[in-house]
């Protein structure tokens, strides 16, 4: 029984919402001065910019179109905008139309303060007029002027400025003492780059760009207390040119996704109404297209009223991943080495006097037919050639040495020769020149290591005959084998020295002068030998 009575009272209850929506079919809700963040209106400062918020909910009742009319008292202004006009009288006026059955429409206007307007209360008027029915609202604001001191700390002339911009920062505005002052880091795509460039593949440049590379912090002043919406750009500047480059993007474009080339980071975020604010903006860039160097970041804000524009120093760098890995390659190949000195020794008891007499003839004559020749007449061709010098040097540092090499290896065909060439043209090069530089040293190890690597696993070292076939496929693959060592040593060169090479002229270096010239001096070297040892004998 006591259910049957609960479940009446139940359906009672229902059947008075109807009638309680059609008695309120409209709903007004308006703040003033209105605040973003959700607290409560605080008083307003004379010359200030303010928000007046109206919105409207509609129940249970067809599309109908509405007219609002907003009475400002003198010294309050509101400048036309999208969706609303406001007449010679400075009454604002918006003609809506409510959706059907249920919706809200709302909007937020900026008014202004006169800088004159006196302390006190005042009110905004907002009427609405429907179909059948009219509303109205009159909103209590209170303005009170700055205190003596802080008038003289503000500068009332000017409204909201920049105060500082603080870069590199985390999400949460914190400073991190590992990384420098307007510095901003890039993720490596050296390798996804490459491999799309020689490949074809697809780059996956969402998973790349979809986080920001980095945050910075807006130090804002609000003198005036100004509450409203900044729009935020962030531009690269070339310092020498002033051109606006490519790289930064925004957040996201049409349905979420990033877009490949853009010109600025944008985004809005608000004004609360506070004397001092901070924001943290995140800054996203496309680390495919923009190059490593030392620009001005641009940073452009607009209330659509108002433009503050400064420029702060930024330095791009990329994170050398890739150095890294290869930089640790060539210490493991340096230990190798060190640890097989027993072994080469060895090579050189079993190669006899002969055979050690050849490797540092073959060895001095690499440091005299390349060493020597790159060293006094490089600087002359990159003055002439500019990057592009090392294709010609390369003739001399891929055909000639690898000539040299690979007769070498026919005539002593031993684990150790390789080594015994690389070490004896390096000490060659440090007596010499002077050049013991941890670069070369690294080089060296990793060009035995690789080398005899490759010898070892193709089986050079055991067999009977070297065919043509066989000194065809020997010589491309030591060719393979220094386009690996020529981008091991462009790595550790841009990890070491802070050096850029771009993809492409990495990739056209290992082609050309690792590939190319290395193969083409491999075969050579193989002729060669073959007729030298039929010189020698066996």
């Amino acid at each position: 029984m006591p259910i049957r009575v609960v479940m009446l009272l139940f359906c009672w209850m229902i059947s008075f919402l109807p009638v309680l929506a059609e008695e309120v079919p409209v709903n007004l809700e308006a703040s003033f001065p209105y605040s973003l963040n959700g607290s409560e209106p605080r008083p307003a400062s004379p010359g200030s910019r303010q928000l007046l918020f109206i919105s409207l909910d509609h129940f249970n009742r067809p599309a109908e179109p509405v007219s609002i009319t907003v009475t400002l008292p003198e010294g309050l202004k509101a400048s036309a905008g999208k969706g609303w006009t406001v007449d010679e009288a400075g009454q604002i006026h918006m003609d809506w139309t409510l959706p059907a059955d249920f919706g809200n429409v709302f909007e937020v206007i900026p008014v202004t303060l006169s800088s004159s307007f006196p302390e006190g209360r005042g009110a905004v008027s907002i009427s609405v007029t429907g179909p059948d029915y009219e509303l109205s609202r009159n909103l209590d604001f209170t303005v009170k002027e700055a205190a003596p001191e802080e008038k003289e700390k503000e500068n009332r002339e000017e409204s909201w400025y920049i105060q500082g911009v603080v870069l590199p920062v985390n999400e949460s505005g914190e400073t991190d003492d590992r990384l420098s002052p307007n510095t901003m880091v890039l993720p490596d795509v050296q390798l996804e780059n490459m491999k799309h460039r020689l490949t074809g593949t697809p780059l996956d440049r969402s998973a790349l760009t979809a986080k920001p590379s980095t945050f910075l912090l807006l130090d804002m002043r609000n003198p005036r207390r100004d509450v409203g919406q900044i729009h935020f750009k962030a531009e690269l500047v070339d310092r020498g040119s002033g051109e606006v480059k490519e790289g930064l993007l925004s957040a996201s474009g049409e349905e979420g996704t990033v877009p490949d080339h853009s010109f600025a980071t944008e985004t809005d975020f608000s004004l609360n109404g506070g004397k001092m604010q901070t924001a943290v903006i995140p800054l996203y860039a496309n680390p495919f297209t923009l190059s490593e160097g030392d620009y001005n970041l641009r940073i452009t804000l607009s209330d659509g009223e108002s433009q503050k524009i400064t420029e702060i120093p930024l330095t791009v760098v990329k994170s050398r991943s890739v150095g890294m890995i290869s930089t640790g390659l060539s210490c493991l190949s340096l230990l190798l080495v060190l640890l097989s000195f027993g072994k080469i020794k060895k090579t050189m008891i079993s190669i006899g006097a002969r055979g050690d007499i050849a490797a540092a003839l073959f060895a001095a004559l690499a440091f005299g037919g390349v060493v020597v020749p790159v060293t006094l007449a490089g600087d002359f061709l990159h003055v002439i050639l500019g990057p592009f010098s090392g294709l010609v040097t390369g003739l001399l540092s891929g055909v000639v040495q690898y000539m040299l090499l690979m007769s070498l290896l026919v005539l002593f065909r031993r684990p150790g020769v390789t080594a015994l060439f690389f070490l004896i043209r390096w000490l060659l090069s440090a007596v010499l020149f002077g050049r013991v530089t941890p670069v070369g040293i690294l080089l060296a190890a990793f060009s035995i290591v690789v080398i005899e690597g490759a010898l070892y696993i193709t089986g050079f070292y055991r067999k009977k005959t070297l065919t043509l076939p066989y000194g065809l496929f020997i010589s491309l693959v030591l060719g393979l084998c220094d386009a690996g060592i020529t981008f091991v040593n462009m790595q550790q060169l841009m990890l070491f020295y802070r050096l850029y090479y771009a993809d492409w002229f990495i990739g056209l270096y290992m082609v050309i002068n690792g590939l190319l010239y290395s193969s083409l001096g491999s075969f050579l070297g193989w002729k060669t030998g073959s007729r030298l040892r039929q010189v020698m004998g066996s």
